[in-house]
């Protein structure tokens, strides 16, 4: 064999290895994603979501324009659930009534109204959490079918309840008459009759004797 054949076929053999190494690189790198997705699929397929309903409800089904309206979410889940306060926004979503769709509105409360408050609120299995719309008085300040609807973690559900608000009942005006009494006293004024005038004295003198 000479010299010239000797290296060819060294460098064949080294070009087969290289080959051989990145298929080997391919076929981990494949199995790797290959297992990644599988893994993921599993997780998600194992991931367990609360069994039981979230329910939610309002003081009343009817209001009037500027009542407070207040409503109870009641977690009848067998965990613990929990609500981002999302304060100054409303604390859940609002809808209204519009030209015969649900139409979504916003309102934003006081800065002040938020201090304090914690960023999430959690309510347990079989508890319950009430509020009201006080903040947000413009939600709700003009008459009309309204839709509130709660979204919590690990719920896939929406919990909503409709209520109707309604304009404030006119008071009728009475108007008081006021009945004026004229009381006219007639007074009588006495008319002045004069004595009549005498015709002589009294006793008359009689005639000398003569």
């Amino acid at each position: 064999m000479s010299p010239t054949t000797t290296v060819t076929t060294i460098r064949e053999r080294n070009k087969r290895k290289r080959l051989s190494g990145w298929i080997l690189l391919y076929v981990l790198l494949i199995s790797a994603f290959i297992f990644s997705v599988y893994w993921q699929a599993k997780r998600v397929n194992t991931l367990s979501f609360a069994s039981g309903t979230l329910q939610l409800t309002t003081s009343k089904t009817k209001y009037t324009v500027g009542e407070k309206i207040s409503y109870t979410l009641k977690n009848n889940l067998d965990t613990p659930i929990s609500f981002v306060n999302t304060c100054p926004q409303e604390p859940l979503y609002v809808y209204s009534w519009t030209n015969n769709s649900w139409v979504r509105i916003h309102s934003t409360a006081a800065a002040s109204a938020c201090a304090g408050e914690p960023k999430q609120r959690t309510i347990p299995a079989g508890g319950s959490y009430t509020q009201s719309f006080a903040k947000w008085p413009q939600l709700f300040n003009k008459p009309g079918i309204y839709r509130i609807v709660g979204l919590a973690t690990n719920y896939t559900a929406l919990p909503y309840a409709d209520f109707q608000v309604v304009a404030k009942p006119v008071v009728p005006k009475v108007q008081v008459q006021t009945r004026t009494q004229i009381i006219i006293q007639k007074i009588i004024t006495p008319v002045y009759i004069p004595a009549p005038s005498g015709g002589g004295g009294g006793d008359g003198g009689g005639g000398g004797d003569n």
